[in-house]
């Protein structure tokens, strides 16, 4: 089973110094309060946060199960993407392990003030929906049972009346047994494997 942890913090050019910077980036992981692990083969946490000038703000968290339907790169329905799919994450199962993919192909957030470009696994792929397109797409790495690993990445945005607003996503994976859950499970100092892919942010 797959255990994921995304705390995702937003905040605006107000706070976008070193000082504030430092608190955000502290932050690697959060407790998991479950009282029973379900049936699935990938259990979401999202941790959602708020940073201004008086200190970050935690929101309610929220699970998501997922069964077979996330183990695909893509769907070409944007809604079932929604569903079925973490979003700029592409999990493929591999024997006892999973293969972690970081995809920023933008199908939840149509505002997105940038592309990430990079290295595209499928660009050769003519069964790809990601066919000859200049997004990065690669793998950050694969867990064997018992293996933490983390992503991490940056981004900027714009709601509908204009106004920029930026977020740290902080992605933490433990491939193990539910027997093995634990509260805490992700308060290790360093995971197995670290991806980063962090981006220049233009504060307008």
């Amino acid at each position: 089973m797959l255990f994921v942890q995304h705390i995702s913090i937003t905040y605006y050019k107000n706070v976008r110094y070193a000082n504030y910077a430092n608190v955000r980036n502290s932050i690697k992981f959060a407790p998991i309060n479950i009282e029973k692990v379900p049936e699935c083969e990938v259990l979401l946490q999202r941790v959602p946060m708020f940073q201004d000038t008086d200190g970050i703000s935690k929101y309610k968290a929220s699970f998501k199960e997922y069964g077979q339907e996330i183990f695909t790169v893509d769907n070409l329905d944007p809604c079932r993407n929604y569903y079925d799919i973490i979003r700029n994450i592409r999990i493929f199962k591999v024997d006892d392990g999973y293969k972690i993919r970081f995809c920023d192909d933008r199908s939840f957030t149509r505002h997105n003030a940038f592309k990430r470009r990079g290295h595209n696994e499928s660009f050769m792929d003519n069964n790809s929906p990601f066919c000859y397109t200049d997004i990065i797409n690669e793998t950050a790495f694969t867990l064997k049972p018992n293996e933490y690993g983390r992503i991490i990445y940056n981004e900027r945005n714009v709601t509908f009346d204009e106004q920029w607003y930026y977020t740290l996503n902080t992605i933490n994976f433990i491939n193990c047994d539910k027997s093995k859950y634990r509260e805490k499970m992700f308060y290790r100092k360093a995971p197995d494997f670290e991806y980063k892919n962090m981006q220049y942010l233009r504060y307008c």
